[in-house]
């Protein structure tokens, strides 16, 4: 597959300037060496590398321990315990409007090229990180959001409603927008999600349509986040769209999922340069560990080592919170997660079966929870290279019950390595059931976003203070409209 290596960095600087510069635009409109000329596949592969890393890494640093999944052994006031620097979402704020920067221009370059397809990918990809962004912090801004170029240094912030419904719309319109008998022209030795599908096969292109089923899988992500939001007709959309998979396709198994793969060959390096990092004074929870081990889940050897205590092996994990270190030895993750090659999941398909069986449960689709349940249990362990027991099921703890605490355990299980989504689905639900350790400090609790970066109120101190307005304050357990 052919990588376009040689214009990272200055995609990286172009980002910046959109965002930083305060003069000399006229200057910098007509200097040749600009981006300007740059055509829309120019942009992909940096977009998808750059997001993909940085999501694996923020899944890593704050998910993981926040979701009771890995506990440090050597500090007892992490996310883990609930303890939140004012800081924590400076960078996903950061390095997300730089790649949106970067996607505003591959959209006006598709426009200006008359190439349908990139604009769609364009729109797709600004419907994933807006949403991102969305879930994280709430009101953000987006309809003057990367408009430097046009000297809108202090964009409004669009309510959550209004992104939401822009995104549900963008969405929409990216569907209707690709030509599934046309190619990527820029792109024709491959690009690094779906690779040389994107080329011609009897007339039409692979890569096209699973471009399709990923933007179609965001839209029902985005849909059911805010099933119960007011004004979105969210549920009707979702029925529509399920109903009519000719028009609306999603994802249908592990081989369409949005998904960017590295080789760990600079520059296709890994999230982590030095993979041992991943175990260092680290160790798996009781929570994590116990769970799998009831589910007799072949994914527990894939995510865990065992443990020896005297002549035992076994796999065992730390209680969450602990106050005081437990004197035995716990299970620490396997370094294989960590190391290249390796996928890096944008969305996978076990969530889009998932979100299926919550909304056949909900009696909203027609179909059968079950199945989707199934189906979803079955993609989240093979993704990883695991083979389901022909007797999974038959195991109680693993049998589809009726209830959304099953469903939303084997999500759960199913997000794992998908930037904050366990995160965002356990505020939208209160499922699975976190534990709460013994020495979380009274007060400390699950937060709901991050907070705005400080440096807003120096340079957008207006818009900043009117989104603070809106959305009841600037703390971590300010709730958002879809949250319980």
């Amino acid at each position: 597959m052919k990588i376009i290596r040689n214009i990272l960095g200055s995609l990286l600087l172009g980002g910046l300037l959109c965002t930083s510069c305060t003069g000399n635009f006229e200057e910098l409109n007509t200097d040749p060496t600009r981006l300007q000329d740059a055509n829309p596949g120019t942009f992909l592969d940096p977009i998808l590398y750059g997001m993909a890393t940085t999501n694996w890494n923020k899944f890593n640093s704050h998910t993981f321990p926040l979701m009771q999944c890995k506990i440090s052994m050597s500090n007892t006031s992490g996310v883990g315990w609930y303890y939140m620097s004012d800081a924590a979402g400076d960078g996903t704020w950061t390095t997300y409007y730089k790649w949106l920067n970067n996607i505003r221009e591959m959209e006006d370059q598709a426009e200006t090229l008359n190439e349908p397809n990139y604009k769609a990918i364009a729109l797709t990809l600004k419907g994933w990180i807006y949403g991102l962004l969305a879930d994280s912090f709430g009101d953000v801004p987006m309809t003057e959001a990367c408009r430097g170029d046009e000297k809108i240094y202090t964009p409004k912030f669009d309510t959550q409603k209004e992104v939401y419904q822009a995104i549900i719309n963008e969405l929409d319109s990216a569907n209707q927008l690709f030509v599934e008998t046309s190619g990527l022209k820029y792109n024709t030795g491959g690009e690094m999600m779906y690779g040389t599908d994107n080329t011609l096969v009897s007339g039409k292109s692979a890569g096209i349509l699973k471009w399709k089923k990923f933007c179609n899988s965001l839209r029902i992500r985005t849909l059911l986040r805010v099933l119960d939001v007011d004004g979105l007709n969210a549920k009707a959309e979702l029925v529509k769209m399920i109903s009519n998979p000719a028009t609306y396709p999603v994802f249908q198994s592990n081989d369409d999922a949005a998904k960017v793969y590295i080789t760990g060959v600079a520059p296709e390096e890994a999230p982590l340069t030095r993979p041992a990092d991943y175990t260092s004074y680290i160790c798996l929870s009781e929570f994590f560990i116990n769970n799998l081990s009831a589910l007799k889940d072949p994914r527990l050897p894939l995510f865990a080592k065992t443990a020896t205590n005297g002549t035992v092996k076994s796999y065992i994990g730390w209680p969450s919170g602990y106050d005081i270190a437990p004197s035995f030895n716990a299970s620490i993750p396997n370094v294989a997660v960590a190391t290249a090659p390796m996928n890096l999941m944008l969305m996978n398909y076990a969530e889009v079966e998932f979100i299926k069986a919550e909304l056949a449960l909900k009696g909203i689709i027609t179909d059968d929870a079950k199945t989707h349940y199934e189906n979803g249990v079955k993609a989240a362990i093979t993704q990883w290279g695991g083979v389901v027991p022909t007797t999974y099921f038959d195991n109680t703890k693993a049998a589809y019950d009726g209830t959304m605490e099953r469903i939303m355990l084997q999500k759960f299980f199913a997000l794992i390595f998908c930037d904050y989504q366990q995160w965002f689905e356990y505020n939208r639900t209160l499922l699975p059931v976190m534990p709460v350790g013994k020495g979380v400090p009274q007060g400390n609790e699950m937060p709901r976003r991050f907070k705005y970066p400080a440096s807003l109120q120096r340079t957008n101190l207006i818009n900043y203070q009117a989104a603070k307005s809106s959305m009841g304050g600037d703390d971590f357990n300010v709730k958002l409209i879809w949250q319980k």
